[in-house]
């Protein structure tokens, strides 16, 4: 007789999301470009979002989540040239973030399909 367990997810992956996402909001001011208010907007509301579905995955899980972790990720990626950042510490910050965010939401996806494929 098997029971079923309740419990939050504890894929360490979220948490490290979640960690990057207030890296995000806090990022214009630790690394002083917080007066290019393009930004200050960009990395304040991606790091807003990344915290709202993250706190969502970590309360109750499904694979869309990561979906949107996934495409906040590459955002980043992206956002400095589709923003026109020039300035080189933005633009590796939100290149660094965003790969991290991109391919820690990969690997989760990767992750979940490979345990609903070959389950233990």
């Amino acid at each position: 007789m098997t029971a079923n367990k309740i419990a939050l997810p504890e894929h360490w992956e979220d948490w490290v999301n979640l960690a990057l996402g207030v890296w995000l909001c806090a990022s214009p001011w630790a690394l002083q470009t917080a007066d290019d208010l393009t930004v200050a907007q960009n990395a304040f509301i991606v790091g807003f979002l990344l915290i709202v579905v993250e706190v969502v995955t970590l309360s109750a899980f499904y694979l869309w989540e990561e979906w949107v972790s996934a495409a906040l990720g590459a955002w980043l990626v992206i956002s400095p040239w589709v923003l026109g950042l020039t300035a080189i510490v933005p633009v590796a910050n939100f290149v660094i973030v965003g790969l991290l965010v991109l391919g820690l939401a990969l690997y989760e996806i990767w992750e979940v399909r490979r345990q609903t494929a070959h389950p233990a």
